[in-house]
């Protein structure tokens, strides 16, 4: 028999009307959908999509599983973001912080009202740095540019960072060259298999506009599309990255990321890296969300 499930259809991280990433958020609340229907209802909709289940821990509030349209994912921010902010404005969260149950395990997010909106901040891990990268060279073969756009010189290293799914940070030198790039996607992927990363985050310290600290395109591994608009999780990995290479101070460092303007969908995420006697301790990325629209559907 045919059960009805809600679905509330948001768009993350917008910075300008047509910004952000979609994300359809599915409230199945007696935990009926199988692993197989969430992965058709993912591959349908065409986008990262969140499932808020019921916990099966105590000491959490609610059960978060996402899928992009080809396999699941262990953690996606911009997914929890508009998560907690439908529940929020549903009334059915109305204390900070929530505690989630993720595959990942149990994390925590952080929301207030501001600004006319609500700010959603999820906490990460601490990063992991990788010492197993590719050189430059490696990199110009798959970015679709004659040029040598890669920049280590001025920025850092390219380097594999984690604050809990692993991104190639990839430096270049102008918010021009970013645009300009255009990957050959069995190559990149592949380099993403040999690195064991999921996806490569291009980014420069030469924005487009002052009020941004970086602008950054990210490419997924197989996600069922080429691009992503606002990716938190790499976002995030930036934060550690830049907190490190480019001296950050003790405490909280937080950068504005400007991402999809290079797709027509401008985005911008708070990423934020907690620095403590030279070791970072603490992550946490966010943003808000906005809702669209609501609908019904049968599962499948």
């Amino acid at each position: 028999m045919a059960i009805p499930l809600p679905v509330v259809h948001t768009s993350v991280f917008s910075a300008a009307s047509n910004g952000g990433n979609p994300c359809p958020v599915v409230f199945d609340d007696d935990n009926i959908l199988t692993t197989a229907q969430m992965q058709k209802l993912a591959a349908g909709f065409g986008h990262e999509t969140a499932f808020v289940l019921r916990p099966s821990q105590s000491n959490a509030d609610l059960r978060l599983r996402y899928f992009v349209p080809n396999h699941e994912m262990e953690m996606c921010i911009h997914a929890t973001v508009g998560t907690i902010t439908v529940l929020v404005e549903q009334g059915a969260i109305t204390e900070s912080p929530v505690r989630i149950e993720t595959p990942l395990g149990l994390i925590r997010a952080e929301w207030k009202r501001e600004n006319n909106g609500i700010t959603v901040m999820v906490e990460q891990f601490p990063p992991t740095f990788s010492e197993n990268n590719p050189t430059q060279g490696e990199l110009r073969a798959l970015l679709g540019v004659e040029e040598n756009i890669v920049d280590i010189r001025n920025t850092g290293p390219i380097q594999a960072i984690s604050t809990a799914r692993a991104k190639l940070m990839v430096p270049v030198g102008s918010y021009r060259h970013l645009d300009h790039v255009q990957p050959d996607f069995e190559q990149l992927w592949a380099l993403c298999e040999r690195y064991q990363v999921t996806g490569l985050y291009l980014f420069t310290l030469n924005t487009r506009l002052l009020e941004f600290d970086v602008d950054a395109r990210q490419f997924p591994l197989r996600a069922g599309y080429g691009e992503d608009p606002a990716t938190g999780v790499a976002a995030c990995a930036l934060a550690s990255y830049l907190t490190v290479h480019r001296n950050g101070v003790e405490g909280w460092n937080s950068y504005r990321i400007a991402q999809g303007f290079a797709m027509g969908r401008p985005s911008v995420i708070r990423a934020e890296a907690f620095l403590e006697n030279g070791q970072i301790t603490a992550t946490r990325v966010g943003g808000n969300a906005l809702i669209l629209s609501n609908e019904i559907i049968q599962n499948i």
